[in-house]
């Protein structure tokens, strides 16, 4: 439900804003500092994101694992989202995601949330755990030979007339 709001709000927030700067400065004014940092937010972006690439590449050279670089580009990639969405309030998101201890704090917080839904396990929607039992067999040519052979081995009991 709170995606869904937050789905209304922010544009209608964004409309909000854009009128009110609108009737401060101007109507081309505020088209103009709306694309001015989607322009200037996409040119940072560009340089920090291949900083952290070449960075990325150094660590598989190095055998290392690139898993914080990659992190950082999935901050990158959220602020070039919100930095070409049109909007004072996206704008300001995405311009503040451009600044590394910003970002490295709000991608702690993100897999600090991930890493207790990890503890907690599956759920279903009550609150139990998700089970899912089944079985199978493999059948393809002389199949069926296999798989009754694999039932006689888990105990099964043999199914149809044994062909």
């Amino acid at each position: 439900m709170v995606p869904f709001l937050l789905l209304l709000a922010v544009p209608a927030g964004e409309i909000v804003v854009f009128i009110e700067v609108g009737g401060i400065v101007g109507t081309w004014p505020t088209i103009g500092a709306i694309l001015g940092t989607a322009f200037a937010g996409g040119a940072l972006l560009r340089r920090q994101g291949l900083r952290t690439l070449a960075l990325a590449r150094r660590q598989l050279a190095a055998h290392q694992s690139p898993a914080a670089e990659l992190a950082e580009c999935a901050g990158l990639a959220l602020s070039a989202a919100l930095l070409l969405l049109p909007g004072f309030f996206t704008d300001a998101l995405g311009i503040a995601l451009l600044f590394p201890p910003l970002r490295r704090a709000l991608l702690r917080t993100v897999f600090a949330r991930v890493a207790a839904g990890a503890r907690r396990g599956p759920t279903r929607g009550d609150g139990g755990a998700t089970v899912i039992d089944g079985e199978y067999s493999v059948l393809d040519e002389g199949g069926e030979a296999r798989a009754a052979a694999a039932r006689r081995d888990l105990g099964a009991a043999p199914q149809g007339d044994g062909r």
